[in-house]
């Protein structure tokens, strides 16, 4: 330290000003000249590549935002494809559905206004309640499947309904007060001659209708449906569901590429989608003329006119076409600020290239064999450092920045190391602590908090659909009466002595303190394969110990099992598993009790 102190001081800056101040004169003049040719050359493409970039922007957005909307609607059809599935599968089980059906009846005028109800329309007046009968207990237990999707989807599904080929139509929605009438009478309508239905006892798959203003005033409305089939394969009728798209429409045009800028959404007549507009006039809306408008029906693009730019996207699923028309000025705005940006930095860049143009000549000529060396230097020390190496230490060149820097990164690797030395300790000390909260003080092996671990792990597994175990419990008799007679610290070794016996028995698969005198086996792999037998053997092991004169009466240890195995089609967490196990260990106390009784 005291020769680097006693070292003649010149700073790096001094040595580069000097070195600088050599070469100013003779590369000036050069940099000027170079910079405008370069920069006028970028000003030129970049307005180019600005205005191109802009118009790939907007169409990324329009695009992206008519996936957006075919991505609700995909989302729309799940409900339908869900809802044909649940009822061809009632098919199944019709004769017993219609024997514990209800009467659909249509709902009183006191239903309130805000609330979901069931309601049964008849396709003609010459109709009459009996000759739909079967369908109408049938289809009345749709009512548990339709309130969660309707009510969950309040302000979405207006109404979900089914045109069955009987002539008959259940329908759930909040509007149905509206249709009330007197007890004993039903309401009419020929659904039969309706888009939805003629095309849903034809057609496979999902079904769109146009858009329509809803007859209740529930706004821009769009019927989905799906025709179903019974067991035969043979086509019954048609579940529909009514969309409420003022929010998607709304969500859908909300593009906003500044002031003048308008977006708006064709049907596939080339006809305005809108709550408020949607039959006027689409040239006046749009300014597009009508071979225009079918040039983009259905398509991708950008159409380029006198005044904007008409920028376009088709929403698949319903043939809609999304349009943002955008002026001309907001595109060229971009490219005039781009051209006054373009100018400053040519002036700019001219005193900012001559500098750089010096400062590149000066440190590559005059400054690298006086100043980098000792930087590369450090450069290497820092990368030895760097890959681990904290036993390294900088060299101290000289007096001057980086001998500074040297001194201080020395200082700070000292550091460095007494914290990486700390952190270990650390680390080291949680993970004893973690060892010990999981395991049992007594006998060593995993305990409750384990155990609920384990639960957890597993119930995730089965939430996955990938699990297979089972439960084995063990609870120890007559513990108590081993305490009150010899004294607690030979329950202890009798519980040691049973655990030693399950841990043998069960080698394959994790076992868990959770009590006193309770232990349970989480069975995988090939206890789960042999449970039966090493339940067999477990209890062969018990009886053997009674018979065992060697051994002192506490480490005859006796024990009541039972297990279960789970099941994926009716047990939806380990807990189901944990209760029949639990039972049958207790059925097998019991029967053990009457045993001894005898």
């Amino acid at each position: 330290m005291e020769a680097y102190q006693k070292q003649k001081r010149l700073p790096i800056r001094k040595r580069v000003l000097i070195t600088v101040l050599l070469t100013t004169v003779f590369a000036v003049f050069a940099t000027m000249i170079i910079s405008m040719i370069a920069m006028i050359q970028i000003k030129e493409e970049s307005e180019k590549a600005l205005t191109q970039q802009l118009e790939q922007n907007f169409k990324s957005l329009v695009k992206q935002k008519a996936l957006n909307t075919d991505t609700r609607l995909e989302h729309y059809e799940k409900y339908i494809e869900f809802l044909t599935d649940y009822i061809q599968d009632m098919y199944k089980h019709r004769d017993e559905l219609i024997a514990s059906g209800k009467y659909i009846d249509a709902p009183r005028t006191s239903t309130p206004k805000d609330a979901f109800a069931m309601s049964g329309i008849l396709a003609t007046e010459n109709m009459k309640p009996e000759d739909v009968k079967d369908d109408m207990l049938f289809f009345s237990h749709l009512e548990t499947v339709w309130r969660p999707i309707a009510e969950g989807n309040d302000g979405l599904i207006d109404t979900v309904y089914v045109g069955t080929k009987s002539g008959f139509l259940p329908a759930y929605d909040k509007y149905s007060y509206l249709t009330a009438v007197p007890e004993g009478q039903y309401l009419y309508y020929n659904f039969k001659d309706s888009e939805w239905y003629k095309r849903g006892m034809k057609e496979n798959g999902i079904l769109y209708t146009g858009i329509y203003n809803d007859s209740q005033g529930r706004g821009l409305t769009i019927t989905i449906g799906r025709g179903y089939n019974d067991t035969k394969g043979v086509r019954q009728g048609v579940c529909c569901a009514d969309f409420d798209l003022t929010g998607i429409y709304k969500e859908m045009i909300d593009i906003d590429f500044g002031s003048g800028a308008s977006t708006f959404a064709l049907d596939p007549h080339g006809q305005i989608i809108s709550p408020e507009r949607q039959k006027n006039d689409a040239h006046a809306i749009t300014g597009l003329s009508e071979n225009e408008i079918g040039s983009i029906l259905n398509k991708d693009g950008i159409l380029e006119k006198k005044d904007a730019f008409y920028i376009f996207a088709n929403v698949s699923r319903v043939g809609w076409t999304l349009c943002s028309r955008v002026p001309r000025s907001i595109v060229l705005e971009g490219v005039k600020i781009m051209d006054r940006t373009i100018w400053t930095a040519i002036i700019a860049s001219i005193g900012g290239l001559f500098v750089i143009t010096l400062t590149v000549i000066a440190v590559t000529n005059s400054v690298a064999a006086s100043i980098t060396r000792p930087m590369e230097k450090l450069g290497e020390d820092m990368e030895m450092i760097g890959q681990g190496n904290l036993e390294h230490k900088a060299t101290v060149i000289r007096n001057d920045e980086v001998g500074d820097i040297a001194i201080q990164l020395n200082g700070m690797v000292d550091k460095l190391k007494n914290a990486n030395d700390s952190l270990k300790n650390s680390q080291q000390h949680a993970e004893e602590m973690t060892v010990l909260a999981t395991k049992d003080a007594l006998t060593g092996i995993r305990n409750r908090t384990a155990y609920d671990k384990e639960v957890q792990q597993i119930n995730w597994s089965i939430a996955d659909g990938i699990t297979n175990f089972g439960i084995v419990m063990v609870d120890m008799n007559y513990l108590k009466r081993i305490n009150d007679i010899y004294g607690h610290e030979k329950g202890n070794i009798a519980i040691k002595k049973l655990c030693h016996i399950v841990c043998n028995v069960f080698v394959h698969s994790p076992v868990f303190r959770i009590g006193g005198d309770e232990f349970i086996v989480v069975l995988k792999n090939h206890d789960l394969e042999h449970a039966a037998a090493l339940i067999s053997e477990f209890n062969s092991q018990l009886i053997a110990i009674q018979d065992d004169a060697s051994l002192e009466p506490w480490e005859k240890v006796s024990a009541a099992i039972g297990y279960a195995v789970f099941d994926n089609t009716t047990d939806t967490s380990i807990d189901n598993v944990f209760k029949r196990a639990d039972k049958a260990m207790y059925a097998r106390k019991k029967e053990m009790k009457a045993v001894r009784m005898d």
